[in-house]
């Protein structure tokens, strides 16, 4: 009786132990093969073939763009193949030879995640702190797992603060012909206030001097995701 007992405990725990390292192969192979080397291969050409092209034309075809205004801008949907055919590109701008394992690598490297890239203008150099990223998939809104904006946005020609950033959102349960809206808001700031006390009255009314807080601005950009490469 207790050999059987013995028999079924080990039984269990293997069957356990087998699942578990079958899962975590499971996810090791989904991880690295984002992009297969046909299609890695023809991203490395397609890149090549547009060397000396200014990044912000090179990504177009993959661009949502919504306006040049406060709130407004654009966003790009960062496929493993246009990651691949960036890095091409890039390379070849330096007078380099792309290597097909260093970009296979760096594609793989953000295989389960969808990513994004974004331009937004803001009102001020601090709007890039109060930027609220999140993404909209059969009513069900998705939090990034990871987000990047710089502590302080870019000034520009026409007084407009430039903001570039990335999010990235799990895959899992996005299928590669949905049709998704990032959401990017730029929140508003607290009020300031400034206070004008003189030496002398310290007792007496302070002069108070209230900024305008920028208001709140929300853009939706739409992706049907099976149209991009």
């Amino acid at each position: 009786m207790e050999k059987i007992r013995y028999y079924v405990i080990f039984s269990i725990f293997a069957a356990a132990i087998l699942l578990i390292f079958s899962g975590c192969s499971r996810e090791n192979i989904q991880t690295k093969t984002v992009i297969d080397d046909k299609l890695l291969q023809e991203a490395i050409i397609y890149g090549k073939s547009k060397a000396g092209v200014s990044d912000y034309e090179f990504m177009e075809p993959w661009s949502v763009y919504l306006g040049y205004e406060v709130g407004k801008g654009r966003v790009v949907y960062y496929t493993p193949f246009l990651h691949a055919a960036r890095l091409a590109k890039n390379a070849v701008d330096k007078h380099l030879e792309p290597d097909i394992n260093i970009i296979r690598k760096a594609v793989s490297s953000k295989a389960g995640t969808i990513n994004f890239l974004i331009l937004v203008y803001a009102n001020d150099p601090e709007a890039s702190r109060r930027i609220y990223t999140y993404l909209i998939y059969n009513n069900i809104k998705i939090e990034p797992v990871y987000k990047y904006f710089p502590p302080y946005g870019e000034f520009n020609r026409d007084y407009y603060q430039q903001i570039n950033g990335e999010v990235r959102f799990p895959r899992k349960g996005i299928p590669d012909d949905a049709i998704v809206k990032l959401c990017v808001e730029i929140l508003p700031s607290e009020k300031k206030n400034k206070e004008d006390m003189h030496e002398h009255h310290k007792d007496e009314s302070t002069i108070t001097v209230g900024e305008q807080a920028p208001e709140h601005t929300k853009s939706e950009f739409t992706f049907n995701l099976s149209k991009y490469r």
